[in-house]
């Protein structure tokens, strides 16, 4: 059975962007390793603005941001994983728990183990990913500017 409605004339993104937000304390890189937080954007053309979805323990934020600064500030010091949506049928233990990282699984497609930022992080690169925020990361074999890799498409 498909649950997947089609909305007619809707622009839904193939790819979004995922900010992986680095642990501020010694504590949370402890418990949590070096991410403790993990959101994500997309460029809609048609829009001419990037859509934020940031699910936080206060609920979830959907953001429409029409300006490419506000967006550069609220990635700042990120690191930035380009990934293509997947759309096939998710697995039940994928619905389980609602905060950061489920929330993220659930936008991308995605049916994997990963219960931490860090372990969204491995899954990602070790699927298809393209880091984009420029950047070198230790666990990231290359890494690409957000021009080169299509996230900066769109008004500066």
């Amino acid at each position: 059975m498909e649950d997947r409605r089609i909305l007619p004339d809707a622009i839904e993104p193939s790819y979004w962007n995922v900010v992986f937000h680095p642990s501020r304390t010694a504590l949370a890189r402890l418990i949590l390793g070096r991410f403790d937080h993990v959101s994500a954007f997309t460029y809609i053309p048609g829009v001419g603005a990037w859509i934020l979805y940031d699910c936080q323990w206060g609920g979830t934020r959907i953001s429409l941001i029409p300006r490419l600064n506000v967006l550069v500030a609220y990635t700042r010091g990120c690191a930035i994983i380009k990934f293509d949506r997947a759309y096939k049928p998710l697995a039940l233990t994928s619905r389980l728990g609602f905060y950061c990282v489920p929330a993220i699984k659930q936008l991308l497609g995605l049916s994997c183990v990963a219960v931490t930022p860090d372990g969204l992080y491995r899954h990602l690169m070790n699927n298809g990913g393209i880091r984009i925020d420029g950047t070198e990361c230790s666990t990231t074999p290359t890494a690409r500017s957000v021009t080169a890799a299509g996230a900066g498409a769109g008004p500066s």
